[in-house]
This record gives C-alpha cells, sequence and structure tokens, in this order.
C-alpha cells in the first residue's frame, strides 16, 4: 500500500510539474513574438508607441501591433509569423476600422453574451478581421469574426462546454 501511494504522488508530482512547464512555455512563445512584433512595427512599421498587441491563430499566425506613429495617428500593423518576400506587412490607420468597443456593442446588442471572453485583432484571407470569444447563458463557446473596416459578420463558430 505504502509503495502504491508514493508511486501516485510521484506521478501526479510529474503531471503538475508538467503543466506548469508547458504554461511557462507558451507564456514565453507569446512573450518572443511580442518583442520581435513590437520590434518590426518600430524599425519597420513607423510606430513611435505601442498601446496593444494581439497574437492571432487562424489559417496563418499573425502579431498585430497597434500603436501610434511620429504624427500622433493610431495604426495597426498585421505582422506574419513568416515574414519573407512571399508575405507583407499590412498597415491601417485604426480610424479606418471599427473600434473595439465598437464590435464589443454589436456582440452585446445582437447576442446578450453571458460573458465576453476576448476581444482580437487578427487576418485571414489577407482580410482584417475582429476575432470576439464569448460564452452564451448554456455556457456554450462562441467564436465571431468581423470585419476591421465595415464590421460586417464573416463567420461564426459554436462549441458546447
Amino acid at each position: 500500500m505504502k509503495k502504491w501511494v508514493i508511486t501516485v504522488s510521484i506521478l501526479i508530482l510529474l503531471m503538475i510539474g508538467y503543466v506548469i512547464a508547458s504554461i511557462l512555455v507558451g507564456i514565453h512563445d507569446k512573450k518572443t513574438a511580442e518583442e520581435r512584433a513590437v520590434s518590426i512595427a518600430m524599425d519597420e512599421g513607423g510606430l513611435k508607441s505601442v498601446s496593444d498587441f494581439y497574437l492571432y491563430h487562424g489559417k496563418e499566425v499573425y502579431s498585430v501591433v497597434v500603436g501610434k506613429d511620429d504624427k500622433g495617428i493610431s495604426q495597426v500593423l498585421w505582422i506574419p509569423e513568416k515574414l519573407d518576400k512571399n508575405s507583407t506587412i499590412i498597415k491601417k490607420k485604426y480610424s479606418e476600422g471599427k473600434s473595439e468597443k465598437e464590435i464589443i456593442n454589436l456582440v452585446k446588442q445582437n447576442y446578450n453574451p453571458e460573458e465576453i471572453i476576448s476581444v482580437k485583432l487578427g487576418m485571414e484571407n489577407k482580410s482584417a478581421l475582429w476575432e470576439v470569444t464569448f460564452k452564451d447563458a448554456k455556457g456554450n463557446l462562441h467564436y465571431y469574426y468581423y470585419d476591421f473596416v465595415t464590421g460586417d459578420k464573416r463567420k461564426t463558430t459554436i462549441k458546447g462546454i
């Protein structure tokens, strides 16, 4: 019996260690992506300050940086994970699109979410978008995607919990 308790205790400690290590690796990867994106946004994108960063995982991975240029104009830069001669940085004035607050209001008016989990900028098929994740009253997760410029709904994914 004593060996069984020790074995189970060791297995539980190993699992806890694995979970903690996985979380730390994820945090490090996001921090590294953010540092890379901010550097590119300031060096190549002309930003002088940064206010927001989003890491978007869709068909392609994009780092999205929001900040101000030397004239104080808010800009958004979508930086592909694999930045090479076949990919480009996309830059738009924040004022050209719907704001985060406008998108949240749109979701609240149309879907009455129980809890909004996240709102972030992303990119699909070279088209800028907002991704909104929320829970409904039944606990289902909803992923709604809105065009950055027009605010039109692009697609929806619902996952039961």
